[in-house]
């Protein structure tokens, strides 16, 4: 699962903040051992990785109760891809480091602004049609032209996107086209433990669907036709 999705969905979980300290801290021990095993270092005895947990959930309560547990196991495996730079050892400074670049993330910063974003277009008052389409082209001018510079980079929004060339007519794929999109994704699942319903899933497939079509459309444009 993409990064963007698993921390969208992540922050949908109630902050640890509201959580009991008990059961995060027993769920802080096994993310710690998955990562030591992650990265091959030999598993330390469960009452040393206690007492690192029971120190970095202190923390966290105290400094960024906001977190949600899944987004420390995002923060831990980026961590370990060396995403917040050089560590030595797998320690409490080694993670407390992990923790602060993974809050002052990109990553996370972009997410949240896009979940933003996308309630304030739910939440936006009326307006005349004419200036909503032309709010929505400079939106599709803008994505357009970060695609055509990072073509491997997914598209904010693709969905929104399809759905508004789609119903003005730019984009006019076929109910076959549009099943072998989703048949294209029809065996994606989670790549990791966190748990997702069939619903889920599915809706997931349908906006890698809409996102692979709407770059199959740009791929055909050298200039979008309602670009000045």
């Amino acid at each position: 699962m993409a990064l963007d999705t698993r921390l969208r969905i992540a922050l949908r979980q109630p902050p640890i903040i509201q959580l009991d300290s008990e059961f995060v801290t027993g769920r802080m021990i096994d993310l710690l051992l998955e990562t030591y095993v992650l990265l091959g270092f030999k598993t330390p005895v469960k009452e040393d990785v206690s007492v690192l947990a029971a120190k970095l959930v202190s923390d966290i309560y105290e400094n960024c109760g906001f977190l949600r547990l899944e987004e420390i196991s995002i923060c831990f495996e980026l961590g370990a891809q060396e995403q917040f730079g050089d560590y030595i050892g797998l320690n409490y400074r080694t993670f407390h480091k992990w923790l602060k670049g993974y809050k002052n993330s990109d990553l996370r910063y972009r997410v949240i602004k896009q979940i933003e974003q996308e309630k304030e277009l739910k939440v936006l008052p009326a307006v005349s049609r004419e200036y909503n389409e032309e709010k929505m082209n400079l939106l599709i001018i803008r994505r357009f032209h970060e695609y055509k510079n990072c073509p491997d980079l997914e598209i904010p929004l693709a969905s929104i996107l399809y759905k508004d060339l789609q119903s003005r007519g730019f984009i006019r794929n076929s109910l076959e086209e549009k099943l072998n999109a989703m048949a294209q994704f029809s065996r994606w699942r989670p790549q990791n433990t966190l748990h997702i319903s069939e619903d889920d899933r599915q809706a997931m497939i349908k906006l890698k669907a809409q996102e692979w079509l709407l770059k199959q459309y740009f791929n055909s444009l050298v200039r979008l036709p309602f670009e000045s």
